[in-house]
């Protein structure tokens, strides 16, 4: 701990220990959440837990980028020590025959799309496997037709973490759409005429 401070800066330190402190109390909150909520799939059990979990991650970041900077956590992409990092800004490498052969993928992903609507499959499985493939297709379309495959690692840093808090706030609507067959009105089946109206 002395080597700690005697390296850096004391705030610094102190800072990254108070962020790391609040993040600890936001994952503390959304796992108790899960047990308060005593069911998480309601729309309060899961906007309180994703909540709860952006914030500690807005708090982790800055404890993390710290810790890199510094020396304290390691990097698993970094090159090695003393090895040569080609400083030469990537650029687009993208061939026709490379962008034929992902459109012929997403062809056929949407083939087995539409095969799938024409079999009788259960509807839970088919929902999911449908999910799946629109992941794949969407992932296909962002690394090579919007050229992320092709650029900078921080780029895709940048951009997939917020794809990951979109669909988290999305899965917050998902038990509403479950129990919404159940508050539709149910009502007589035929219209009243007009001679019972007036």
């Amino acid at each position: 701990m002395s080597r700690l401070f005697k390296s850096s800066n004391r705030e610094e330190v102190i800072l990254n220990l108070i962020c790391l402190a609040l993040a600890a109390v936001f994952i503390v909150i959304a796992v108790a959440n899960i047990n308060w909520a005593g069911n998480i799939l309601t729309i309060d059990g899961l906007f309180m837990s994703v909540v709860m979990l952006m914030l500690a991650g807005f708090f982790l970041i800055s404890p993390i980028y710290w810790g890199v900077t510094h020396g304290y956590i390691k990097m698993p992409f970094a090159a090695p020590e003393g090895g040569v990092v080609d400083s030469t800004p990537v650029h687009f490498e993208g061939s026709t025959k490379l962008f034929m052969a992902v459109l012929g993928y997403l062809l056929g992903l949407t083939l087995v799309e539409v095969f799938l609507a024409y079999i009788h499959t259960p509807l839970h499985i088919m929902l999911t496997i449908l999910m799946g493939l629109s992941i794949m297709k969407a992932a296909l379309i962002m690394a090579y037709f919007m050229h992320l495959r092709f650029e900078r690692l921080s780029l895709v840093i940048t951009l997939v973490p917020m794809l990951v808090v979109c669909i988290c706030l999305f899965f917050v609507f998902f038990p509403d759409s479950t129990r919404s067959s159940t508050l539709r009105y149910k009502g007589s089946a035929t219209a009243p005429t007009t001679s019972e109206s007036k």
